[in-house]
């Protein structure tokens, strides 16, 4: 009788290939569920996301911002303006996208690390719905993204020196937007150096190969940094920056010193350290109990907010019920995060004899030093800075890495149960159910918060308020309204005509009206923000300003659903031609008659008063501060 025939190589890979399609498909569709979800329940990011967005706003006529900064998040918003150019769906936008792309790049990542199709899946999507992908601002996820696209890169090599020069490569750039990955990169050249030289002292022959590698890696490098900068360059002192507000967050917390810890910071660090510290070397110097105390704390709090990280939902929510019912959200949850650890870690404990044998097998080894290199920077900075979340967004997928290698390399022959699961109708039913699983564990994030019209988006609501008043009726084209921004960002969002006047480019001495005069203020939110920013709460008009701004030659107006009061230059509430402006410096000189005098805006409380001063200049710097 003759032998049945053997499948051919394309049917023998259709059902990988299928399961591979059912995990993926998975994956995006729980991404974009939860995509909409978090568009529908997230504010608007203020402060730091807001920073990122206006660099990227003001790209094309400043150039690059110091290499500090996260250049490379600033390109990547520029890029995707042209996508979504509204400054609004630009941020939700690249909250989608980000959250998609690192979720499936984490997918690939654990394949390629020895992770089966279904154990790839529950990894990601642990990821997914965990806080990871959630938090702000998101440079980091950025970073991420580039450091797990670097890793597969490097997973496709054989060679040990190409995959080092990937995955050092590959730091480098995501040190473009996350700085502390420049020392990252750093370990990864050492390695790779040693590498090179190894491989030169075992055979002679190998040095114009070592050189030429070495020099072609070095090339590189030096072409990055020369466009986007040195991230450890130091220009702004953006490290001790970090290290002085969350020192003085810790010590507010922990002895009640009266400041905000965030805009004054450096009388925490006068107080503590004395006068003159600047470098994290000289406070360790002067008082190393503090530093020391600092870091205790960081370390105290490092596995609570760890384990929040990654076995929370978005927005910080538990898996857990608590007293109520169970829902499918959550046993789904639960599940996907049992598999995801439970089953690696399981695998190991059951082969704990050959451990030993896996630790040296070179995919293991890979794993392992590319993880120590992102992480260990990253630890330096939980340590000396903070266990903030956007340092510990890493070790999660990261740490599920090392376990699939490890849980493999372990199992590799590992009998015909193992065989079943991995290959054929047992990996496509398992994978199956594992999709239908993480679809239906994708929260309603919205129907969580009781429906839309319970969910509260005070700063989306602000600035769609702000846009409905067509401020930009009131000017020429070309010309922009100056927002006075103590909100944190909010005026990046309103876009064009919109421009952004941060209250730190207040002069130290500068006089309130002597300020709004020179900056050319159009707006100002009345919600006393401005009253705890140290540049303007000792200023003896500001009072006077929100108690009548009509003195100051502004009117008032409400917004119509917050009831949030806003100044607004009291000539576009009277419809009478602005006054001729006081006389200014010759380079911020504004012209005799403002034209932005046409018309009046209706429900205006005008405010003006017979002996109102002049109103201040309106004319257009030549580029924006920032």
């Amino acid at each position: 009788m003759d032998a049945p025939l053997r499948p051919s190589p394309a049917q023998q890979r259709l059902p990988s290939l299928l399961v591979e399609a059912i995990c993926l498909a998975a994956l995006v569709l729980a991404c974009v569920k939860l995509g909409r979800g978090v568009e529908g329940v997230l504010d608007l990011g203020l402060w730091d996301e807001a920073d990122y967005l206006h660099r990227a706003q003001l790209l094309p006529v400043r150039g690059l911002p110091d290499p500090e900064w996260g250049p490379l998040y600033s390109v990547w918003y520029l890029v995707l303006a042209r996508v979504w150019p509204d400054p609004v769906d630009l941020f939700y936008g690249n909250a989608r996208l980000l959250i998609l792309l690192t979720t499936v790049a984490g997918y690939v990542f654990l394949r390629r690390v020895g992770a089966r199709p279904w154990l790839a899946l529950a990894g990601a999507a642990a990821y997914l719905l965990s806080m990871a992908p959630h938090v702000l601002p998101r440079p980091t996820l950025l970073a991420f993204l580039v450091i797990l696209l670097s890793l597969i890169a490097a997973s496709r090599v054989r060679s040990a020196v190409a995959a080092s020069a990937l995955v050092g490569l590959g730091l480098l750039v995501a040190s473009f937007a996350r700085p502390e990955h420049f020392l990252s990169f750093l370990l990864m050249s050492a390695l790779l150096a040693g590498l090179l030289a190894r491989g030169v002292w075992k055979e002679r022959s190998r040095w114009p190969r070592a050189v030429g590698a070495g020099a072609a890696y070095g090339l590189a490098a030096l072409a990055l940094m020369e466009v986007m900068g040195n991230p450890f360059g130091n220009t702004s002192n953006r490290r001790f920056y970090a290290f002085c507000q969350h020192f003085a967050d810790n010590h507010v917390k922990r002895t009640g010193f009266p400041v905000n810890p965030w805009s004054e910071c450096g009388t925490v660090i006068r107080e503590v350290f004395g006068d003159g510290v600047d470098t994290l070397g000289e406070a360790a110097r002067a008082n190393p109990g503090a530093v020391l105390t600092h870091v205790g704390q960081n370390l105290g709090r490092y596995p609570r907010e760890s384990l929040k990280m990654f076995a929370a939902g978005p927005g910080g929510t538990s898996p857990l019920s608590g007293s109520g019912p169970w829902k499918r959200e959550e046993w789904g949850h639960l599940l996907l995060l049992a598999l995801a650890v439970g089953l690696p870690l399981g695998t190991l404990v059951a082969n704990g004899r050959r451990l030993g044998r896996a630790l040296r097998r070179p995919r293991v080894v890979r794993v392992l030093v590319a993880t120590c290199a992102v992480l260990l920077p990253v630890a330096a900075s939980v340590m000396l800075i903070q266990p903030r979340q956007h340092y510990l967004v890493h070790q999660g997928l990261l740490g599920l890495g090392v376990l699939a290698a490890l849980a493999s390399a372990v199992t590799r022959g590992g009998g015909r149960l193992a065989e079943r699961l991995a290959t054929g109708p047992g990996a496509l039913g398992l994978s199956s159910a594992l999709a239908c699983v993480l679809v239906l564990a994708v929260p309603d994030l919205v129907a969580r918060q009781g429906g839309p019209s319970r969910v509260v988006r005070p700063q989306l609501q602000r600035v769609r308020e702000l846009r409905a008043l067509g401020l930009e009726a009131r000017i020429r084209a070309g010309d922009t309204v100056n927002v006075l921004d103590a909100q944190g960002g909010v005026s990046v969002y309103l876009g064009a005509p919109f421009r952004r006047v941060p209250p730190w480019t207040k002069r130290a001495e500068e006089s309130l009206t002597d300020y709004l005069r020179r900056q050319r203020i159009d707006l100002v939110l009345l919600d006393g923000r401005l009253r705890e920013d140290p540049l303007f709460r000792g200023d003896p008009e500001l009072d006077a300003f929100y108690a009548e701004p009509g003195a100051f030659g502004y009117a008032t107006w409400r917004l119509r659903d917050s009831g949030e009061k806003l100044a607004l230059p009291d000539a576009w509430a009277t419809g009478k031609a602005r006054r001729t402006a006081p006389s200014l410096p010759e380079s911020h000189a504004a012209p005799a008659v403002s034209p932005r005098c046409d018309g009046a805006l209706p429900a205006m409380e005008s405010g003006r008063t017979a002996d109102a001063g002049m109103r201040p200049g309106c004319a257009r710097l030549p580029a924006p501060h920032l």
